[in-house]
């Protein structure tokens, strides 16, 4: 491992390791073989290319791959671009790191880190960065960290996770999390972490479009729990999203009575 990162799994927000490898298949594989690679290329206009390395078979760890929600959210991000510019943004649970990558390249966000649990996933994470022509900072160093462009510092979710990451790199104005979450148990650590992590008036973006893995009515429960509101108004749908399955749902703090 590098850059300090501990030796933290996804499937660690389960239990134990020996519950997963019982299992019959291991999503949580990750391959180092080149052929289980490939690059795509994200054209998000104005001259502008984001190349992304992801596995190809999404039976690998799900942080090793591009899944729909983070496409709808760049979507939503352009269309959204004040959202972004000139603020500082965290990406949760970003996987191969399209949408912190977007915000950085393409909205001009103040600062940019794109985190991410799993150890593995990490490796991937700062290879696309770097495969983007991006300075990467020493996640390891807050003197260099703190003031950085862009950085991928390891995160597990989890309030005193948040809290130690708070003191190295402060709050955040934005949060993103696109389909991070596939058990209802993943989503308290995911809002714990927000909570602790978001400005006051900071906004959390989310998707989830795999809902019938996690239901959307379970997410929208425990994130009133943590004093997170989303306004139906505020549900934003692509264009080509007929069946309204994918919103981007614009969590905000619930207002002090």
């Amino acid at each position: 491992m590098t850059n300090g990162d501990r030796n933290w799994r996804e499937y660690n927000v389960h239990g134990s390791q020996d519950d997963v490898e019982d299992q019959p298949t291991d999503i949580f594989a990750s391959s180092n073989a080149d052929d289980a690679y490939e690059t795509i290329q994200y054209d998000i206009g104005d001259n502008l290319i984001i190349n992304i390395r992801s596995e190809k078979d999404y039976d690998k760890s799900t942080g090793m791959s591009v899944w729909t929600g983070s496409e709808v959210m760049c979507t939503y991000l352009k269309q959204h671009s004040d959202v972004i510019n000139k603020k500082k943004v965290l990406e949760l649970g970003a996987g191969c790191g399209l949408c912190g990558l977007v915000c950085r390249i393409a909205f001009q966000a103040k600062s940019v880190l794109i985190t991410d649990g799993d150890h593995q996933v990490m490796k991937n994470l700062r290879y696309n960065v770097e495969l983007n022509g991006l300075p990467l900072a020493d996640a390891a160093n807050s003197s260099s960290s703190k003031h950085a462009t862009i950085a991928c510092p390891q995160l597990i979710w989890g309030k005193n996770h948040a809290i130690d990451f708070e003191k190295q790199y402060g709050k955040q104005d934005v949060i993103i999390a696109t389909d991070c979450v596939y058990i209802t148990q993943s989503v308290y650590p995911l809002f714990e972490t927000a909570y602790e992590l978001l400005n006051k008036a900071g906004l959390f973006l989310f998707v989830n479009s795999y809902p019938w893995v996690c239901p959307t009515e379970n997410i929208l429960k425990i994130a009133n729990e943590y004093g997170f509101v989303s306004s139906d108004d505020e549900l934003w749908y692509t264009d080509t999203d007929e069946k309204r399955k994918n919103p981007v749902h614009v969590f905000r703090r619930r207002k002090e009575e």
